[in-house]
């Protein structure tokens, strides 16, 4: 009886352990962060200042590689209301990387994230062109256990250069947070 008791404590464990491993493994593959983009600022384009809405929606993995779209609005203040459009595109091979320095214990710091968008159709001439926006960030967490995982928590973002064709230079700020997936607040 007591040969009959380990046995069945033994074949319990291994079920155990090969039940946690495929939740392990189903947590760590893959994307696990759904996350929300906010850009507002403006663009100088020629003489032009142009005010600039972006949303998107984004996926990431824990190593801070995404990809999504984007769609913004934006205006020529000059031309204004006359000249607004709204241009779509998406978002692939953005980046989040940490710049080192102390963390703390809930996962504050420096960040940067990159973000090379590319319009369904090209406009030259304005906003809608592809660009490459870099953005400066500091980042909040609600799980201080999620400290390594970049696809976590929410960045708070400044606009420190945006690269495309005809654009002069931008005073912008942004925000990337999770929503949803294995790292979103509410998990």
């Amino acid at each position: 009886m007591k040969q009959q008791n380990l046995l069945g404590a033994i074949g319990g464990a291994v079920i155990l352990v090969a039940g946690a491993g495929q939740f392990a493994t189903a947590k760590s593959s893959g994307p696990s962060g759904n996350l929300n983009l906010r850009v507002q600022g403006y663009e100088l384009i020629g003489s032009s200042k142009v005010s600039i809405r972006a949303i998107g929606q984004q996926i990431a993995d824990k190593q801070g590689n995404f990809n999504g779209d984007e769609t913004f609005t934006y205006v020529d203040e000059a031309a204004a209301p006359t000249s607004t459009a709204v241009c779509v595109g998406n978002i692939a091979g953005g980046t989040i990387a940490a710049q080192g320095g102390s963390f703390g214990t809930v996962g504050e710091g420096e960040f940067v994230i990159t973000m090379p968008f590319t319009p369904a159709t090209a406009f030259p001439g304005t906003a809608c062109v592809a660009v490459t926006t870099t953005m400066l960030c500091n980042r909040t967490l609600v799980h201080k256990n999620l400290i390594d995982d970049l696809d976590a928590g929410a960045y708070h973002c400044v606009v420190t250069g945006v690269a495309g064709t005809g654009i002069g230079g931008a005073s912008m700020d942004g925000q990337l947070d999770s929503v949803a997936g294995s790292n979103s607040p509410t998990s």
